[in-house]
């Protein structure tokens, strides 16, 4: 068992940061020239685990532990002892998929607590969080092994003293061997006194001795940032950290809103530890209180969405750096034929240049089972290009709840359900590689009186200069 101790790292301040809100040309629609549909594709083939699964929605929870991929579910404890299922499938070299005979379990659980709603991965290591019944939560993390059992539990990562134990692991993320780790307010049921108005997010490094603390980044307190950490992105030294200014996580409770613009905060690692490189601010970009409610990273590409906490609509937004600067690159606009829902961005993934987003509630004439959009650069515009949709049958309403992506392949969860007869479960496996011809990049619509170029993106602003 591992217990963290956490180290000093001080904090960044509001009235310290240099706040760089985005600036779009006001005569360049977000959405000009989008309107071509991506090609259609359907699964190239669908991977199930071999046993069957435990977890009501087994398939909901899904991420790349470097070659391979780990499928799981959300899972509330019924017996004390093990619970939860990890099923692990390796690509073969006639590019199918193979479940691993074995599906570890969750060890050391007593009834009634909330296992595998979330995974963070890297090639050797596998971290959940475990939401604890006495009202705490602790991580849980796995090394890799080798057959049969794929993977094995070593103990656990505890909040630092002083940390939000109730909700310790409300987002993870992992990149080679970080991990970041928030207390963002999303467990179910909470009283008032319960909520955190300034929520940490904790670093931890992996050694051969287990996980090291690295520090903790946490906001200007009156601000009552309640929100900093529903969202994290690690890739290298960077580190993305959504703080939107309103969310409500369950309709059975209120909107809890801080006093700061929303924003998505993005950090640098160097000698001097995790520094505050830039604000990406939802200024002239998006009026939805929810900016930063689910970010994508990969290397300098960056997708946020922005979500409405008080109604329907959900947005997604791409940032490129480019000498140390992020600068707005577009708006996600599906092409023609589908009505879009405030899924859209719910599932959200960077790979090899695209951004993968999925829609669970996305409707395409009469089918309602959701839709996933990859979207690329095409010149200077950013589009659909393809438009994954299931042909085996799925539960309405959840392909695209939850997705991964290491390019060229794509996954998308098929989540179990007993009630549509999908047992046991596990994911729609696309390959790239076979999708349809891309579109044709439509030429910018640019209106009659505007000042800018033919070549301005009508999608983002400019780039700075």
């Amino acid at each position: 068992m591992i217990t963290a101790v956490i180290l000093s790292l001080a904090s960044t301040a509001i009235s310290q940061i240099s706040v760089v809100p985005v600036q779009v040309h006001p005569d360049i629609p977000m959405n000009a020239g989008i309107t071509a549909a991506g090609s259609p594709m359907n699964e190239t083939l669908v991977v199930q685990s071999q046993l069957p699964s435990v977890a009501p929605a087994f398939g909901n929870v899904l991420d790349f532990a470097g070659d391979r991929l780990v499928i799981s579910g959300a899972c509330i404890v019924r017996h004390r002892g093990a619970d939860g299922q990890v099923a692990t499938f390796e690509k073969q070299a006639d590019d199918t998929w193979k479940a691993k005979p074995n599906m570890p379990q969750v060890t050391g659980l007593q009834p009634e607590e909330f296992v595998l709603q979330r995974l963070a991965c890297n090639d050797q290591r596998l971290v959940t969080p475990i939401t604890r019944k006495t009202g705490s939560s602790d991580l849980v993390w796995f090394a890799r092994t080798d057959e049969p059992q794929t993977w094995k539990q070593m103990g656990l990562i505890k909040a630092p003293p002083g940390a939000s134990r109730v909700n310790f692991g409300g987002s993870i993320s992992m990149s080679g061997d970080t991990l970041a780790v928030s207390e963002v307010n999303v467990r179910p049921g909470m009283t008032e006194d319960q909520y955190i108005s300034s929520p940490h997010v904790y670093l931890f490094q992996s050694t051969q001795n287990g996980w090291k603390p690295e520090g903790a980044l946490q906001r200007d307190e009156t601000k009552t940032p309640f929100w900093f950490g529903c969202s994290l992105a690690i890739s290298g030294d960077t580190l993305v950290v959504g703080n939107p200014a309103a969310l409500q996580p369950f309709q059975t409770e209120k909107v809890h809103s801080s006093k700061e613009a929303p924003m998505v905060c993005v950090y640098r690692r160097g000698e001097k530890g995790w520094q505050v490189e830039q604000e990406l601010t939802s200024n002239g970009l998006s009026s939805y209180f929810g900016f930063g409610n689910h970010v994508a990273l990969d290397g300098d590409l960056l997708a946020v969405q922005s979500l409405n906490p008080f109604a329907e609509g959900a947005d997604v937004f791409v940032f490129r750096r480019t000498n140390g600067r992020w600068n707005i690159e577009g708006q996600l606009i599906p092409g023609a034929g589908v009505k879009r829902g405030r899924g859209f961005g719910f599932g959200l993934h960077v790979s090899d240049g695209r951004v993968i987003v999925g829609d669970s509630s996305a409707e395409e004439e009469a089918d309602k089972s959701g839709r996933v959009f990859v979207f690329e650069k095409v010149g200077t515009l950013w589009m659909e290009t393809t438009r994954l949709k299931p042909k085996v049958f799925c539960a309405p309403g959840s392909f695209g709840s939850a997705i991964t992506a290491k390019w060229p392949w794509v996954v998308v969860g098929r989540v179990r359900s007993e009630r549509f007869d999908i047992e046991p479960g596990g994911a729609y496996m696309f390959d790239m590689r076979k999708a349809p011809p891309q579109p044709a990049a439509p030429k910018p619509v640019i209106p009659q009186d505007s000042k800018m170029p033919a070549t301005g993106n009508p999608q983002g602003a400019p780039a700075a200069p």
